[in-house]
């Protein structure tokens, strides 16, 4: 843990105002997890590239020197090259086959590829909330203690006037003393948080100079089920990548049938014969030129290609199911996303109301306390209230972005474009 601290304070400071949109491009750049996926999609490019081979002409040159030795003990030496050509005329469409489905491969890799970047950018969002949110919190604390300490400062001197009791100065302190651990533990949060963020874009970060995330007006913040879950099926690359797989492995299983059909191949190949072994007589005699055309079919190998077809379609079932079950999951996360953003909406609304009362209802009873009408549980009692109220209105309003956010990761569109 050290050290990980002590490798963030080495990173640049980012002194100046930090955005959303500025986080999640930091976090794209350096993740080790998107260069990761950008290697694989480069391999997954290099093999489909390494197919289209397989429909080119092979060229091959071969040479080759002997020394014989005769009864009377001399020497001569044999010079044979050869140069040939071969091309595949039909393989049972297997090259064809074979070549569709690295094709699939590849874009199955993309999508791979486009789902960790959705990862990185909601796990950006996430920790830039939760940083706004730690930060608010702190500020609801530090507000209580300057409060309570103003509170205190009165109940001491009505003690010592002989006003009020000593209890009544002693509850103010225990509150204090509570406000202060809730304090320390908001600067916790916010300090684990930030440090997380920080890991994230390799950058060091002031958390008062980030920049809050305006909130959207809650009519507009209604979107249809059905219009999302289609975005969803259409756009999600988990779910397009499980789609590529099964094409894939389809392509492969008609691939398997090209086994049974026969291969055409034609090759020219031309031998010239020399019986020296200076550069300039190695392709001195032409010895051969010869075109050939040739044919072979399997007719039973132990009926290996039929069980090989069969596994396959085994396996296309097998990842039909796994494609089945990752599209439940998908609806009930959209269905427990829409539900998180509509509860966040009704807990908005209803904490808004409520710091409004809660804030009118701290001005009476304070101004009643100082006039010595009321008692500092009173008071103490209102300011829980009041602080509890502006607690519930910061989270609620984090918890609507943090709510939107997931919601756009589930259906990998921006929400407030639908339209």
């Amino acid at each position: 843990m050290k050290a990980k601290i002590a490798l963030i304070a080495m990173l640049p400071i980012y002194m100046f105002g930090l955005n959303l949109d500025e986080t999640i491009r930091l976090a794209l750049q350096n993740s080790d997890v998107i260069k990761e996926q950008e290697f694989n999609a480069k391999q997954s490019r290099a093999n489909l590239s390494a197919q289209y081979g397989r429909f080119s002409p092979k060229v091959g040159l071969q040479y080759t020197i002997t020394q014989n030795t005769r009864v009377n003990d001399s020497v001569y030496t044999i010079n044979l090259s050869n140069l040939q050509v071969t091309y595949n005329l039909f393989n049972g469409l297997i090259d064809f086959y074979g070549l569709k489905s690295y094709a699939n491969l590849h874009k199955a890799q993309q999508y791979m590829y486009e789902a960790s970047k959705q990862d990185i950018i909601l796990l950006a969002k996430s920790l830039y909330i939760e940083i706004l949110q730690a930060r608010d919190n702190l500020a609801i604390s530090t507000e209580s203690i300057r409060l309570l300490e103003l509170q205190k400062a009165q109940a001491e001197q009505f003690y010592l006037q002989g006003v009020k009791a000593k209890s009544d100065l002693l509850s103010v302190e225990v509150m204090l003393a509570n406000a202060k651990v809730t304090q320390s533990n908001d600067k916790n949060l916010l300090h684990y948080a930030t440090l997380a963020l920080q890991k994230l874009i390799m950058q060091q970060i002031d958390t008062q100079t980030l920049e809050e995330i305006g909130l959207q007006s809650l009519e507009a913040l209604s979107f249809d089920r059905e219009r999302l879950l289609n975005i969803m099926l259409s756009h999600r690359s988990e779910y397009l990548y499980m789609q590529e797989m099964i094409t894939s492995i389809e392509n492969q299983k008609n691939a398997l049938y090209g086994n049974f059909l026969p291969t055409l191949d034609v090759s020219f190949s031309k031998r010239w014969y020399s019986n020296d072994v200076s550069v300039l007589n190695r392709f001195g005699t032409n010895l051969q030129s010869q075109a050939r055309l040739s044919m072979s079919w399997n007719f039973f190998n132990g009926f290996s290609d039929t069980y090989a077809i069969e596994s396959k379609r085994y396996e296309i079932l097998a990842t039909k199911s796994k494609l089945s079950d990752l599209k439940k999951e998908m609806i009930l996360s959209l269905d427990k996303a829409l539900d998180d953003l509509a509860i966040a909406k009704e807990q908005y609304s209803i904490s808004q109301k409520a710091i409004a009362l809660a804030e009118e209802n701290y001005r009476i009873i304070q101004n009643r306390y100082q006039q010595n009408i009321e008692t500092s549980r009173e008071l103490l009692n209102v300011e829980v209230a009041l602080n509890q109220a502006r607690l519930h209105f910061n989270q609620s309003q984090h918890r609507i972005n943090l709510a939107l956010a997931n919601l756009e990761r589930i259906v990998q569109n921006p929400l407030l474009f639908l339209d």
